[in-house]
């Protein structure tokens, strides 16, 4: 019994993921209006864009839904490194990029080290770079979200078995 429960929660997690097409919600957050612009322009066939020109605007912004975040580094008010621990307290799974122009303000080895971001881009014009990357945190970020359900599923169908 505890074997077919598990199986039709495995299909419910696979059918909702087969919902989602591929309308995935992404945060972009950048205090550059052309910049968000360009980047909506970029995103907006294949994601959900979600824009926000201010670090704590874009704290604001991530939930449940959202699969990554594109954070610029350098913004006027709070910076895109508080902004990036500000959304770990409350969705430690969703994947931050960090898309920056400004590679002198910390050592992008540093950056990696204290932040732990999924990526680290410059603002060079590679776009393809950054698509890559997304699509890659998406997928993560699904994958995630599904073993973590496949996982409560089993200890829900464990404690029903004891």
């Amino acid at each position: 019994m505890a074997f077919k429960e598990l199986e039709g929660l495995l299909q419910q997690v696979v059918a909702s993921q087969r919902q989602q097409v591929d309308r995935s919600r992404i945060v972009v957050v950048d205090d550059d209006p052309d910049m968000r612009r360009s980047l909506e322009r970029l995103l907006r066939g294949t994601y959900l864009v979600v824009l926000a020109s201010a670090a704590a605007e874009g704290v604001a912004a991530v939930d449940d839904d959202t699969c990554a975040v594109v954070l610029d580094i350098k913004m006027k008010g709070y910076d895109g490194f508080w902004a990036c621990a500000e959304i770990r307290k409350r969705y430690p799974d969703v994947p931050i990029i960090f898309y920056s122009a400004w590679q002198d303000l910390k050592d992008p080895y540093q950056v990696i080290n204290e932040h732990h971001p999924f990526g680290y881009l410059t603002k060079d014009g590679d776009t393809a770079r950054l698509l890559d990357m997304l699509e890659a945190a998406v997928r993560m970020h699904r994958m995630t979200l599904y073993n973590k359900k496949l996982v409560d599923g089993l200890l829900r169908a464990r404690r029903q078995e004891e």
